[in-house]
């Protein structure tokens, strides 16, 4: 919870005061505590709830020499893309407890980040293909595209500006690891991150 001078909201910080509560009143014994950055809403059931933002503490907590990070099961897959801290996902408020009394209790979430990039989706998506007509604008979609540039689609309703945007990743080139990484960070703040745990597109 350091520093204690910077301001904390949330409710992702339940599972660490709680934890924080518990040790200083003696309720459990977790002499190595401060070796992990812990984080989780807690429900009345005290199951823990997933969180917003699990890939970035990831990184940081990497950074900050922190030997673990618990956190939700739900955000795990998530976190584990960082390789060098170990990654440990929970359902309930009683599997942190007894972690501190076994630390063999918990399995570490394993993610190869690599191998999960280098999988291709199967799926196929929108097809910029499908768009008939429109030739200004997908002609100076394409430009932007090829060039990288910013595109702002202004426009009456029915004009086809969200059906051209969420068409426009397949005339893009696929993202490389670092651009997936950064994508991935971005969704993670919004609470965006699919089970696989990678943003690929």
């Amino acid at each position: 919870m350091a520093p204690a001078d910077m301001c904390k909201e949330g409710s992702a910080y339940d599972l660490p005061i709680a934890l924080g509560i518990l040790t200083a009143s003696g309720q459990i014994a977790a002499p190595q505590i401060a070796d992990y950055v812990i984080m989780g809403e807690i429900a009345l059931d005290g199951s823990i709830r997933p969180i917003k933002g699990a890939l970035p503490i990831a990184i940081q907590a990497l950074k900050d020499g922190f030997k673990g990070f618990i956190l939700p099961q739900e955000n795990a897959a998530e976190a584990a893309i960082v390789k060098g801290i170990s990654v440990y996902g929970v359902g309930h408020l009683k599997e942190v407890n007894a972690f501190f009394d076994n630390p063999k209790s918990l399995t570490p979430t394993a993610l190869d980040a690599r191998k999960l990039f280098a999988e291709q989706d199967t799926e196929k998506g929108l097809d910029f293909a499908d768009v008939k007509g429109q030739e200004t604008i997908k002609r100076c979609m394409e430009i932007a595209a090829a060039g990288g540039h910013n595109i702002i689609l202004i426009g009456p309703p029915g004009a086809g500006k969200t059906m051209l945007a969420k068409r426009l990743p397949s005339i893009l080139p696929p993202l490389s690891l670092g651009e997936a990484l950064e994508t991935t960070k971005i969704h993670s703040i919004l609470g965006r991150v699919k089970e696989r745990g990678l943003i690929r597109q």
